[in-house]
């Protein structure tokens, strides 16, 4: 639904008055205009859609709040969203325990988890920064590049 621009339209609830609409919500009332007021200038009904009423105006209506699978599904998209590199090098250091060839997964899920942590910085005051992913990023790339060096050195020594 689109909002009628701001301006002075009848009063839904007392068509004697007029009442400013500032484009979101109603406000002020005015008496009708007359010599007396000439700066406040009636919008007639035809030139634009009329505002909703009062009544019919629901400010902060908001959808229930989520709870269980749905409520993690929207924090981990709304991380996803907001940090991606902490997410990013969350999935390269788990995929470094599974398939670390020269221990590249493990060192780009340490630099992006890296680049999470001071996205996270950056987002201070934000409800979700990421700080928890990308930290579990720089930890889990740290161990999986450490086993794999002592594998080689296992392996060659």
């Amino acid at each position: 639904m689109t909002l009628p621009i701001a301006g002075w339209y009848p009063d839904p609830e007392d068509q004697a008055r007029l009442r400013w609409w500032d484009g979101l919500r109603w406000g002020a009332l005015a008496p009708q205009p007359d010599a007396a007021a000439p700066h406040v200038r009636a919008v007639p009904a035809e030139a634009s859609p009329r505002p909703p009423a009062p009544s019919e105006y629901h400010l902060g209506v908001t959808d229930p709040p989520l709870v269980g699978r749905k409520a993690r599904v929207a924090r981990d998209r709304a991380t996803r969203s907001a940090n991606p590199f902490g997410y990013a090098g969350l999935v390269l250091s788990l995929i470094a325990f599974i398939f670390n060839l020269l221990a590249i997964p493990s060192i780009l899920g340490l630099v992006f988890g890296a680049i999470g942590l001071a996205r996270a910085s950056q987002l201070t005051g934000q409800r979700i920064t990421g700080f928890g992913v990308s930290l579990a990023a720089v930890i889990l790339g740290l161990v999986a590049g450490g086993w794999f060096f002592l594998r080689v050195a296992q392996l060659l020594g």
